[in-house]
């Protein structure tokens, strides 16, 4: 008998999709301990947790699997629900801890490495958005600060030059003899000084030497010292094609990211928008990143696109969490990608999973 990798329901051998949860059958598992427990009945007790899960009351569901985990320790699924009950309420480090500790009781569960790597990757995009934030509110404040030091240099400026603007005018008015500059008779050493007299009729000299001259410390033929070129990965490179080829045709995401999977021969595309937009919009750039990828991409078959959209957390914090995603497969895809109308875009989708959390309805 095999059981459902999400609600971990009995399966047939012939089912493509679970009857308890409703999400397609990846493999299924069919692991002798788990039928065991089985019959003790650990898995129905499995399944009335994720249930919870699903319905989102988080507390009881985590209380279910701990009656599980204290009679049973060594229990595979019930670690990796507790991770996927972490992982839905958005705390993105403990569901890591969990799989961990699926990995070290089944090194060889496909499943939840795949979960595990996927957390971890949300981890990365969420650290690299508060980056992002964090240098924002830097260059915000700095700017601030430059308008506040202008202001103040240019207020004292103003009054610098209306000090001296009335000093002139005032030594100006006092004066009764004509202002005059006198050369005459002057030294070999103050050739180039000029003398201003005074109303008392006495020359006072003011020394007015000549600027230096510009000296050149470099020789001319010395090269110049070359910027340093940043270092790009293969996947960096990739992910700035595929935003090219979507500026081209208007599409404009606030982030997007580019991960090679040599070993399946597909690329991981994730994309997401910091800002609330409409369903189609999502849909459109999860097609066109599709199309992007397999034009600068020749060698790749197949493409899994995801989709990350902002929530706000109880913290009144704005997460971006996925959405959705989707499977696009080269052969599938039409001549003219762009210019696909949405209703048959929707067609091309395959292994459609959408976050029941997010609201967004299944392409």
């Amino acid at each position: 008998m095999r059981f459902c990798d999400h609600c971990l329901a009995p399966l047939s051998q012939e089912a493509t999709h679970c009857p308890e949860c409703g999400l397609p059958v990846t493999s299924g598992t069919d692991d002798p301990l788990l039928l065991e427990e089985a019959e003790r009945l650990v898995n129905p007790r499995l399944a009335q947790a994720n249930l919870l899960r699903l319905r989102g009351q988080w507390d009881e569901a985590i209380r279910a699997c701990a009656e599980v985990l204290r009679q049973f320790p060594s229990n595979v699924h019930a670690h990796a629900l507790m991770g996927d009950i972490y992982r839905d309420q958005g705390n993105l480090e403990e569901a890591a801890q969990w799989y961990k500790l699926a990995l070290d009781l089944a090194p060889d569960s496909v499943v939840d490495r795949q979960r595990l790597e996927q957390v971890q990757r949300e981890l990365e995009l969420r650290q690299q958005a508060r980056h992002q934030s964090q240098e924002v509110q830097h260059l915000q404040k700095q700017a601030r600060n430059l308008r506040i030091f202008s202001a103040s240099v240019i207020g004292a400026a103003v009054v610098i030059a209306i000090g001296i603007t009335w000093a002139f005018q005032s030594r100006i008015a006092s004066n009764t003899t004509p202002l005059s500059i006198t050369t005459s008779r002057l030294s070999t050493e103050a050739s180039t000084m000029a003398s201003l007299p005074t109303p008392e009729g006495n020359s006072t000299v003011i020394p007015t030497p000549n600027p230096p001259e510009p000296q050149t410390t470099s020789s001319p033929h010395e090269p110049k010292p070359k910027a340093e070129a940043a270092v790009h990965t293969e996947d960096d490179l990739l992910a700035e094609k595929v935003r090219e080829w979507l500026r081209q045709h208007r599409v404009a995401p606030d982030l997007l990211t580019v991960v090679t999977d040599p070993v399946a021969n597909h690329l991981l595309v994730t994309f997401g928008y910091h800002s609330e937009v409409s369903r189609d919009t999502l849909y459109r750039t999860a097609w066109l990143s599709a199309a992007a990828a397999f034009a600068v991409q020749p060698s790749i078959e197949t493409v899994r696109v995801r989709c990350l959209v902002p929530v706000n957390t109880p913290a009144a914090e704005k997460l971006l969490v996925l959405g959705f995603s989707v499977d696009l497969h080269r052969k599938a895809m039409p001549p003219q990608p762009a210019e696909t109308p949405l209703q048959d875009i929707l067609k091309f989708f395959e292994q459609v999973y959408s976050n029941p959390e997010v609201g967004i309805p299944s392409p």
